[in-house]
C-alpha cells in the first residue's frame, strides 16, 4: 500500500478532456486540483475521472462532485483555467479501475477489532525453555557458517496457519486470514508483526458498488459481534486484469470512511465477545451465514442499530426513538403473525377508507387512513414483546423482567413522540433512559443472533466485564431494574438477587 499522500499528473476527464493536476488525499478534504490553458468541461456528480500520476501510479477517481470551472485572466496574457474535483473514493495502481464494469473478484480489508474478534492468541508465540531445541533451529545456518547458542536462545514462531475462518455465503466466500510480517534479522534484532485481513469472494466478478456494498454488509456483522462499530481500514480489491500474468490488486481510499464508535473504555474484550470463531468454529460460521441470507431484508432495521452503536456512550432521547423504530421497520417474518381481521370489522375499515379517501387531502384526513391501514397489523408494542420472548427463552432468569423492561422504554418513546403520558412520570424516569435505551439495542440484537444460530449457554455462565455491549447491560441489569421498580411502582420493586423475579405486588 503505497504512503504517498499526494499525486501530480495528467487527468482525464469524462469528455476526454485532459489536464494536468493535484490530488491530495485528505479524508474528507480530499481534493483534486485541475489546471489548464482550454475551458475545462464540466463534471456531471458521479462521474469517474481517470489519471497518471508522474510518478507512475494509475488512478481512479470514482463518484465525484465539483463546484465548477474558474478562470484566471492576465492583462495581455492568456486566461487560465481551473476546477476542483471531490471524489468520494480513490484507486491506486497499475490500472485503472472502471466502476461501472464487473471486474473486481474480491475485495479485502481490516477493521477496527479484528485481533479481539478473532483471538487466535497461539497463532503467534515464543518458546518459553528453547535451549532444547536452538541446535535444530540453527542446524541450517551452521551449513553456512559457525553459530554459536548462547545460555539464554529464544525462538518466536507462527504457526503457519494463515486461515482463521472460512465460509460459503450469498454474497460470496469470505474468509479471514493472517497477514504476518517479518525482517530477515541481525544485529538490530528481528520481529514478527500481524495483520488480520477479511476477504470477500464473489462467486462471479461484480461492479466497484456491489464489491464495497458486500464489504460494509461484512463490516456491519462484525459491528455486531464487536459490540461497537466498526472503522475500516486498508481497503483493496482484486481486479479481473492482469499484468505480467499475475492479477493486479488495487489500492481504494474512502474520502469518507467508516469509524470507529467509543473510545478505550468501549474496546471489546475477547472473553465478552458473544461469538468465537476459534474455539466455536461451527456456530461462528452458521451465525455469519445465516445473518448474511437475512441481510436484506433486515438491512434498514440493522442499519438503525449500527445507527446507536455510532452514538457510543451518547444517549439522547432521539437515540431511543431511533431504538424503538428499528422494531417498526423489521421485516414481516421477524414479526408476530397476526390473525385475520373478523370479517365484519375488516368490511367496516374497507368502508371506513373509501369514505375518507372522498374526503379533500389534508393532515386528520391522512391521519385517519394512515390509522385504518394499520388496523390488523401487529403494533409495536407486540412487536417488541415478540423479539423479547425470543431473548427471554435463552437467557431466563439472567434478565429477570424483561419484558417490563422494554414495555417502560416503548411507553417512553410513545411520549416523547406523541406526548402520551399514561400514568408514568417521565422527569423521574430520565435519570434510567440509558438503561431503557440499552435494553431496547440489547433486544434487538440479541434475538438477531439468536435466531441466527448463538446459543448463549456458554456465554452466560461465565464471568463477563465491561469489553462488550452485550456485557455491560447485563452488568448493571439488576441495579438498574430495581431502580426502574422503585420508580414506577416502589411496591413492586424486586430484591437485588439474579433469582427468579418476585411478581407484582397489589
Amino acid at each position: 500500500m503505497t504512503n504517498t499522500k499526494r499525486f501530480v499528473g495528467k487527468y482525464a476527464l469524462p469528455s476526454g478532456q485532459e489536464a494536468v493536476g493535484e490530488l491530495t488525499l485528505a479524508g474528507s478534504k480530499t481534493l483534486l486540483t485541475l489546471h489548464s490553458d482550454d475551458f475545462l468541461q464540466n463534471v456531471e456528480p458521479g462521474a469517474c475521472l481517470t489519471g497518471v500520476a508522474y510518478n507512475g501510479d494509475i488512478l481512479s477517481l470514482i463518484d465525484c462532485r465539483s463546484s465548477g470551472t474558474g478562470h484566471t485572466s492576465f492583462k495581455d496574457g492568456p486566461t487560465k483555467y481551473h476546477a476542483d474535483v471531490f471524489p468520494h473514493f480513490v484507486a491506486v495502481g497499475r490500472v485503472h479501475l472502471s466502476p461501472a464494469e464487473a471486474r473486481i473478484a474480491g475485495v479485502h480489508f481490516t477493521t477496527t477489532d479484528l485481533s479481539t474478534l478473532f483471538y487466535d492468541f497461539d497463532a503467534f508465540s515464543h518458546v518459553i525453555d528453547a535451549r532444547p531445541i536452538i541446535d535444530a533451529v540453527l542446524s541450517e545456518r551452521r551449513t553456512i557458517r559457525d553459530v554459536e547458542a548462547g545460555d539464554y536462545p529464544q525462538v518466536l514462531y507462527f504457526t503457519g496457519k494463515t486461515c482463521i475462518a472460512e465460509v460459503q455465503t450469498v454474497i460470496g466466500k469470505i474468509s479471514v486470514h493472517h497477514c504476518p510480517r517479518s525482517n530477515m534479522g541481525g544485529p538490530s534484532g528481528i520481529y514478527i508483526k500481524n495483520r488480520i485481513v477479511v476477504s470477500i469472494e464473489p462467486d462471479s466478478p461484480v461492479t466497484f458498488d456491489e464489491a464495497m456494498n458486500k464489504m460494509y454488509e461484512v463490516c456491519s456483522f462484525l459491528s455486531f459481534i464487536a459490540g461497537r462499530a466498526q472503522g475500516i481500514e486498508r481497503i483493496h480489491v482484486t481486479t479481473t486484469e492482469t499484468v505480467d500474468g499475475f492479477p493486479q490488486m488495487v489500492t481504494v481510499h474512502q474520502s469518507y470512511k467508516w469509524k470507529c464508535s467509543g473510545g478505550e473504555e468501549h474496546r471489546p474484550h475477547p472473553a465478552d465477545v458473544p461469538l468465537d470463531p476459534i474455539r466455536r468454529k461451527e456456530e461462528f460460521n452458521n451465525v455469519l451465514v445465516d445473518w448474511i441470507t437475512r441481510n436484506r431484508d433486515w438491512r434498514l432495521a440493522r442499519g438503525r442499530y449500527l445507527g446507536c452503536l455510532q452514538k457510543s456512550n451518547k444517549y439522547t432521547t432521539d437515540r431511543l426513538v431511533g431504538a424503538a423504530n428499528m422494531f417498526d421497520i423489521l421485516p414481516m417474518t421477524a414479526l408476530p403473525a397476526n390473525p385475520p381481521l373478523e370479517e365484519n370489522l375488516a368490511k367496516t375499515r374497507d368502508a371506513c377508507v373509501e369514505m375518507f379517501q372522498k374526503l379533500p387531502v389534508g393532515l386528520d384526513r391522512d391521519s385517519a387512513l394512515s390509522a385504518l391501514a394499520r388496523l390488523g397489523q401487529p403494533s409495536l408494542p407486540k412487536k417488541v414483546a415478540h423479539r423479547v420472548a425470543i431473548v427471554e427463552r435463552k437467557f431466563g432468569e439472567t434478565l429477570p423482567d424483561l419484558q417490563f423492561v422494554t414495555k417502560t422504554a416503548i411507553q417512553c418513546r410513545n411520549f416523547y413522540v406523541h406526548g402520551s403520558r399514561g400514568r408514568i412520570d417521565f422527569e423521574k424516569i430520565e435519570p434510567l433512559m440509558h438503561f431503557l435505551t440499552d435494553a431496547l439495542e440489547f433486544v434487538f440484537a440479541a434475538s438477531d443472533l439468536l435466531e441466527a444460530g448463538w446459543d448463549p449457554a456458554q456465554w452466560i455462565a461465565e464471568p463477563k466485564g465491561w469489553g462488550h455491549s452485550f456485557a455491560r447491560f447485563r452488568a448493571e441489569y439488576n441495579l438498574a431494574l430495581r431502580e426502574l421498580q422503585r420508580t414506577i411502582s416502589p411496591r413492586r420493586s424486586l430484591p437485588l438477587t439474579r433469582g427468579k423475579s418476585k411478581k407484582a405486588e397489589g
